[in-house]
């Protein structure tokens, strides 16, 4: 890869940089000083950057008044269900369709591209109606069985598989592996890259998710935090600095996981897009 010659050119991109960098962290950096303003302070004129005197009483009537602690663990509840189901039926099914040949292969995968092109929302009302029949509204089963298996997930894992070499996988047959153990023992070690990108994506995917769980959860006791701060909206008018202290509270895990798996991050989405 060319690299640029240290001049103007390399200060301008840095520049640039730079430039984007601040326009993207500048609304999240408010968001959090704006979540110890006071009421009076946030909507003072001309705005404060940083709070005059800042306060916890945000957090703490997020914590005991709205019940704001119900909601953060049933977003983790659901989400680590979801994520780890994802993650192993798209590396299961990303293995099967890149390593194997059968009857119905190219036609399955063609069904997973054409899926993958529809949007979600055209499947909110058939997925409803199943939900009926199955008398699953108003329970977490409802949330978590229809996103325990990624489209994107499994194309992602299929693009990977194909780069494991086959003389490996015949190696370990002939050494008396089954085919269980091959994905297990041999397969999902290579795998940590490509996994720990999708488990990034798929953690901020399922945890960012307001309109499904809003169609399926009608128990204040069972709202996910997307759903908490959406109801703080209009129940008691519109708290600017609570909501932003409960966005601020809700970003925390999708920080934590990014954290843990950065490092693999930038490897395991390129390593899925090339071939060969």
């Amino acid at each position: 890869m060319q690299k640029l010659k240290k001049g103007p050119a390399l200060w301008l991109v840095y520049f640039i940089l730079f430039a984007v960098s601040i326009c993207m962290l500048f609304p999240f950096i408010w968001m959090v000083l704006s979540s110890f303003k006071t009421p009076v302070e946030i909507l003072s004129m001309p705005p404060t950057f940083f709070p005059k005197d800042p306060t916890m009483e945000n957090y703490q009537v997020l914590w005991q008044k709205f019940n704001f602690a119900k909601f953060f663990a049933n977003s983790l509840f659901i989400t680590a269900i979801c994520v780890c189901a994802q993650l192993y039926t798209a590396a299961l099914f990303g293995f099967v369709l890149g390593k194997y040949q059968f009857r119905g292969k190219n036609l399955i995968f063609m069904a997973v591209m054409f899926c993958m092109m529809v949007p979600t929302t055209i499947n909110v009302i058939p997925l409803y109606q199943m939900m009926m029949w199955f008398k699953w509204i108003n329970t977490y089963k409802s949330v978590i069985i229809p996103n325990l298996i990624t489209l994107f997930g499994t194309f992602m894992m299929r693009q990977f598989s194909e780069n494991i070499p086959k003389e490996m996988l015949e190696a370990a047959r002939i050494d008396g592996a089954s085919e269980f153990r091959i994905f297990h023992k041999i397969c999902m070690p290579m795998f940590k890259n490509p996994l720990s990108a999708l488990a990034i994506l798929q953690f901020l995917w399922t945890w960012d998710s307001y309109l499904w769980p809003m169609l399926m959860l009608n128990d204040v006791n069972k709202y996910t935090i997307t759903l908490g701060l959406g109801a703080l909206n209009g129940q008691y008018g519109t708290p600017i600095e609570k909501m932003l202290a409960g966005a601020s509270i809700a970003v925390i895990p999708v920080l934590i996981v990014y954290l843990i798996f950065q490092n693999r991050f930038i490897e395991g989405m390129a390593g899925a897009s090339i071939k060969g």
